[in-house]
C-alpha cells in the first residue's frame, strides 16, 4: 500500500535525503491521517452517544486528538521545508520537533479529560444499551476503526523509516496504541453485554491512562532529541568508515555531531595524517572527505587536520607506553594527538585523553599513574606531561 501511494503521490519517492521529497512524505501520511482520524471520530462519537458508552466517547476523544496531530504534523512537515534564512543559518527542521512536542501535550491533556469523564462514569454508569441494531451497528464500526487503525499504522511506520522522521514514527506508535484500545473497549462491550454488568467506566479509565502514559513518552522522547541526543549509531558508523577509509588517514578522533533536525547534520572531526607527505596534497584529499560526506551521507562537514610524526622510534615507543598505562587505569580511555619535544634534560609528551563521563579519574590522577609508568619502563629518563582532557561527544568505533 505504501509504495503504491508514493508512487501516485511523490514525485522522485525514492530520493529520500531531498528535502522536498521528504516534506511530500510528511503531507501523505498527514493527509491520509486527516481524513482517515475524522471518519473514525464522526463514527465514534456518534454511536458512543447513541449508547452512552463512555470508553467510546473516550475513544473518539483519543481519534480527535490524533486528527489534531495530524493538523501540527502538517504545519510542522510545512514549516520545516523551509530553507535556512539569516536569522536560522541551519534551517528550520527541528520545527518537525517541535510539532511532535505540542502534539504530546494535546495527547496528554485529552487523555486527563477522558480520565475525568471514566471516574463519573464508575460513579453513576449508564444502562447498558438494548437496541440490537445500534449494538451490530456498534461493533462493526468498532471492528472496521481496528482494521483502519492497524493500515494507519503501517502506513507511518513505513513513511518514517523511509525519511527516519520521529513525527512518523511517534503517529505510528500512536496508531498502534490506538488498536490496543479499540480492542479493549471492543471486549469491554461485549463483557457488558454478556454478563450484564456495566465495565464501561472502568474501561474508559485505562484507555485514558493508556493515552496520558503515551503523551508523557513522546514528550521525553522529543525533548531528548530538542536538548542535544546522540545522533543514530548507524549514522555515526557510516560517516567513521566513510572518513577512515579514505585514502592518506591514519586515524580520526573529536568526531562531534550536531542535529537541528531530519537529514540535517553538521559534523566536525580531527582527521590524522603523515606529517611527512606534502600539505597540499593532505588538504586536498581533505577537501575531499568534505565533499564525500555530503553527497554521499548528506552530511555537512568541517574537518581539522592533525599531522602525525610517524616512524619515529621514540614517539612510537612513547605513544605504546602511554596506550598500556591507560589501557591499565581504564580500557575506555583513548587518546590521539600524541606528540614529543625532546630535550637535553627531559622529554615534553604531549597528547589529548578522551575520558568518558561516566569515568571519576581526573587530570592529576591520570598524569601521575602515566608519569610512573614510564618511569618504571624507562628508568633515568625524565617527561613531563602535558595532558589535555577532552570529553567524547561522538563514541567512535
Amino acid at each position: 500500500m505504501t509504495e503504491l501511494l508514493l508512487k501516485l503521490f511523490v514525485k522522485d519517492y525514492k530520493n529520500t535525503t531531498n528535502s522536498k521529497v521528504r516534506q511530500k512524505y510528511g503531507f501523505l501520511g498527514s493527509t491520509f491521517g486527516l481524513i482517515s482520524n475524522f471518519i473514525l471520530f464522526v463514527s465514534k462519537i456518534i454511536i458512543g452517544l447513541l449508547i452512552l458508552n463512555m470508553s467510546i466517547i473516550a475513544d473518539a476523544v483519543n481519534n480527535l486528538s490524533d486528527f489534531a496531530s495530524c493538523v501540527i504534523s502538517l504545519f510542522g512537515f510545512k514549516m520545516s521545508g523551509k530553507p535556512a534564512d539569516k536569522n536560522h543559518p541551519f534551517g528550520h527542521a527541528r520545527m518537525e520537533y517541535i510539532a511532535s512536542l505540542v502534539v504530546s501535550f494535546i495527547i496528554i491533556a485529552l487523555g486527563i479529560m477522558a480520565l475525568s469523564e471514566g471516574v463519573k462514569a464508575i460513579i453513576t454508569p449508564a444502562d447498558l444499551p438494548s437496541n440490537k441494531t445500534t449494538i451490530i451497528a456498534t461493533f462493526i464500526i468498532l471492528s472496521l476503526s481496528i482494521l483502519l487503525k492497524a493500515l494507519q499504522g503501517l502506513l507511518y511506520n513505513s513513511l518514517g523509516k523511509r525519511i527516519n522522521s520521529i513525527s512518523l514514527k511517534a503517529n505510528s506508535i500512536d496508531s498502534r496504541n490506538d488498536v490496543i484500545t479499540t480492542t479493549l473497549v471492543l471486549i469491554g462491550l461485549i463483557i457488558s453485554l454478556t454478563t450484564k454488568v456495566n465495565i464501561d467506566g472502568y474501561l474508559t479509565l485505562a484507555v485514558s491512562l493508556f493515552v496520558i502514559y503515551s503523551g508523557i513518552k513522546l514528550t521525553f522522547e522529543t525533548c531528548n532529541i530538542l536538548l542535544g541526543e546522540k545522533p543514530d549509531a548507524k549514522i555515526i558508523e557510516d560517516f567513521v568508515s566513510l572518513v577512515k577509509n579514505s585514502p592518506g588517514v591514519l586515524g580520526i578522533h573529536d568526531l562531534e555531531m550536531h542535529c537541528y533536525g531530519p537529514g540535517n547534520i553538521h559534523a566536525s572531526v580531527h582527521v590524522e595524517v603523515n606529517a611527512k607527505e606534502d600539505v597540499m596534497l593532505s588538504h586536498d584529499r581533505i577537501d575531499n572527505i568534505e565533499l564525500m560526506a555530503y553527497s554521499k551521507l548528506g552530511i555537512k562537514t568541517v574537518i581539522h587536520m592533525d599531522p602525525v610524526l610517524v616512524d619515529d622510534p621514540k614517539t612510537d615507543l612513547l605513544k605504546k607506553l602511554v596506550k598500556e598505562s591507560l589501557n591499565l587505569m581504564d580500557s575506555k580511555l583513548s587518546m590521539h594527538d600524541f606528540r614529543i619535544v625532546s630535550g637535553p634534560t627531559h622529554t615534553n609528551v604531549l597528547f589529548d585523553v578522551i575520558v568518558p563521563f561516566d569515568s571519576k579519574l581526573n587530570a592529576a590522577d591520570i598524569n601521575k599513574c602515566i608519569t610512573n609508568y614510564l618511569k618504571e619502563k624507562l628508568p633515568g629518563e625524565t617527561f613531563h606531561l602535558i595532558i589535555q582532557i577532552d570529553q567524547e561527544y561522538t563514541e567512535i568505533a
